[in-house]
């Protein structure tokens, strides 16, 4: 590859400066470099709903890699609002720019946007594999995890670079690099003016990252009442670090046994290519983005009601495990991954609500919102998805007591209840409480649902034979 004068770094999922494959790229083939961001109007207008906590997140982030970025001689981050097939042609008219480095895009609207922004300059747009260990055509195409994780395992041991957590990946990045000189009206002040989130800040990753509660996962993942979990799910989101450096940590931890060996990591390891199997169903079945990937599903007749799915976001169902989930989502921007099970199964079993109005809403709501992941997630929650599994509806009563034993994690959200016997929290059927009338009994429709997806399958199959 040739040597530019001058290139743009475009940031966008990948808001840091260790192992980001693009931007070593544009190091070792650059002489000045333009770092930027945009805050895309697009999907700020149209796709995400961005929230002020996702513009705070953002923001600190991408704070945070300008002062990463003094290490390698440049100075910070550029930030535009703007289309980027608007933007970016303007800056490399404006500023003579040679080449364009990002890294791909897998989701709808980023396929779209990068081949417009490729059609709209008349200079190369280098773009490299990052987001993902695999991508969705490295692997042979799966509709079940099972099989697709045997060969995603098979993959990282042939193919992927073992990365120790403490790597300088910056040591081959040339010397004499510069920032190209850009008018400072032109930035978007205002997104840089904004505070911190309360909760997720450049610093607990930090912390979090360093100290993985790896050696008892496996026991802690499920139980609502305890920190057993990462929540590193935003900034692995937003690329603050890489899929690979959480693997790289994972080995460190099983002493970079290759075949690895996981035991006790099993658990953390497939959640990493649970992420990547549901990149690869988007890439290979992108049609069923809007409707159900299971065609026996297409039949369910889902409920539109808006004030009961609005009781639903508020955290106003009566059950109490239901409502302390979607308290946290709304008061911190992020859910328990049980809880998030939880809360799908009661609004698609139990409210018989359409999977796609909860998808949108934790579209909005989520810092760690991943298209393929939300969208597949949700579906297979509501079992309409890929890797089928038989009818499930969760009991709200059941998984209360079960992953929040002393209510916790209830009381944490739901602080009416402070005073209210544990016995009576975990079943509200029994022991009516007064924090909120129920919206549903579960020891009723859960049998309606039931004949409901069974109607479905015939209607099916009745729909096969015309």
């Amino acid at each position: 590859m040739k040597k530019y004068k001058k290139s743009i770094f475009w940031f966008r999922q990948d808001l840091r400066l260790e192992d980001n494959t693009g931007l070593q790229k544009c190091l070792e083939h650059s002489k000045e470099i333009l770092p930027i961001f945009v805050l895309d109007t697009h999907i700020i207008c149209k796709f995400w709903w961005l929230s002020d906590a996702k513009f705070w997140f953002i923001r600190e982030a991408l704070e945070y890699l300008s002062k990463d970025l003094a290490k390698i001689w440049l100075e910070k981050v550029i930030v535009f609002h703007d289309a980027p097939e608007q933007i970016i042609p303007q800056l490399v008219k404006h500023y003579d720019i040679e080449a364009i480095f990002c890294n791909t895009s897998y989701g709808s609207y980023g396929k779209k946007r990068d081949e417009a922004v490729e059609k709209s300059v008349w200079i190369p747009l280098e773009s490299y594999k990052d987001f993902l260990i695999a991508e969705p055509d490295e692997i042979e195409q799966r509709k079940v995890f099972t099989p697709y994780y045997k060969l995603w395992q098979k993959y990282i041991i042939q193919n992927c670079p073992i990365i120790p957590s403490n790597s300088d990946f910056l040591s081959a990045r040339g010397e004499n690099i510069v920032q190209v000189k850009i008018e400072e009206q032109t930035e978007a002040k205002d997104f840089i003016e904004l505070e911190k989130h309360p909760y997720f800040t450049m610093e607990f990753w930090k912390e979090r990252f360093a100290k993985l509660p790896l050696q008892n996962y496996d026991d802690t993942r499920n139980s609502l009442d305890v920190d057993g979990t990462s929540r590193l799910s935003p900034y692995l989101r937003f690329g603050v670090f890489s899929a690979r450096q959480i693997l790289g940590k994972v080995l460190e931890a099983t002493n970079w046994e290759l075949p690895p060996k996981w035991t006790h990591t099993e658990s953390y390891v497939s959640e990493l290519a649970w992420r990547e199997f549901w990149w690869q169903i988007f890439y290979n079945f992108p049609e069923t983005k809007t409707t159900e990937f299971q065609e026996k599903r297409r039949y369910i007749p889902w409920s539109q009601d808006k004030k009961m799915f609005q009781k639903w976001c508020d955290g106003e169902t009566g059950y109490p495990i239901v409502d302390a989930a979607m308290k946290q989502l709304n008061e911190t921007n992020w859910m328990h991954g049980r809880a998030r099970m939880i809360v799908s199964s009661f609004l698609t079993k139990d409210l018989q609500i359409d999977w796609r109005l909860w998808e949108r809403y934790f579209a909005e709501k989520l810092l760690d919102y991943d298209e393929a992941v939300n969208l597949w997630n949700w579906q297979w929650g509501a079992s309409v998805g890929a890797d089928p599994k038989p009818l499930r509806i969760f009991s709200p009563l059941i998984q209360s007591e079960k992953f929040d034993s002393q209510a916790k994690y209830i009381r944490k959200y739901i602080p009416e209840l402070q005073d209210t016997e544990t016995k009576h929290i975990h079943n509200p059927l029994k022991y009516p409480l007064s924090y909120t009338p129920l919206l549903v009994d579960h020891s009723i429709v859960q049998a309606e649902t039931k004949l409901m997806y069974k109607q479905s399958s015939i209607d099916f199959e009745e729909a096969q034979k015309k």
